[in-house]
């Protein structure tokens, strides 16, 4: 396994810089797929640390923003299929824990003004529409992007987001880049 170099102030500031210029983006992506804002804290962390372990992360031929949002909705999946999830799901139901904190974070990082209202949003999608939208809007990626990491066909990513777009009354504007 891959240690980075803590002694290198170059390679700490240079990923510094990207940490500061994707946490936004990878909080929003996983935030879209687990719609639990401290969890996605932690899990935003546990990419940028996965990224600080990988070896060529750093390289200027290496697509960063590629890999963490591959990273970001891999672990974003896997921690919404764990027993975790469904525990703290059963805590918060209970009224077991208090998310002022993770509100707060939540507020921070996303970039939408209503947060309430997006949440109730997402929360009414079933998980390929919320994660077609995600990947859209949030990590701004193109029809073909988001058909290749999803396995979908373009055609089917392009009307799933014509429908949302319309049943949800979004009014978005897009360019295909």
């Amino acid at each position: 396994m891959y240690e980075m170099n803590k002694n290198d102030p170059a390679l700490t500031r240079k990923l510094t810089t990207l940490i500061r210029r994707y946490q936004g983006l990878v909080y929003s992506v996983i935030y879209g797929i687990t719609l639990d804002a401290a969890e996605t804290w932690d899990l935003t962390q546990g990419v940028f640390l996965k990224a600080c372990n990988h070896a060529g992360f750093t390289d200027e031929a290496f697509n960063q923003k590629a890999w963490l949002l591959k990273v970001a909705r891999n672990d974003a999946l896997k921690y919404r299929r764990s027993l975790k999830s469904r525990l703290r799901y059963l805590a918060r139901f209970c009224g077991f824990e208090d998310s002022s904190e993770a509100r707060e974070l939540e507020n921070r990082l996303i970039r939408h003004d209503d947060v309430i209202r997006l949440r109730k949003l997402l929360e009414k999608l079933d998980d390929a529409d919320r994660q077609i939208l995600t990947l859209r809007f949030s990590a701004e990626m193109t029809y073909q992007e988001i058909a290749d990491e999803m396995q979908l066909k373009i055609g089917t990513v392009m009307s799933r987001l014509s429908r949302l777009k319309e049943s949800l009354g979004l009014v978005l504007k897009e360019e295909e880049p």
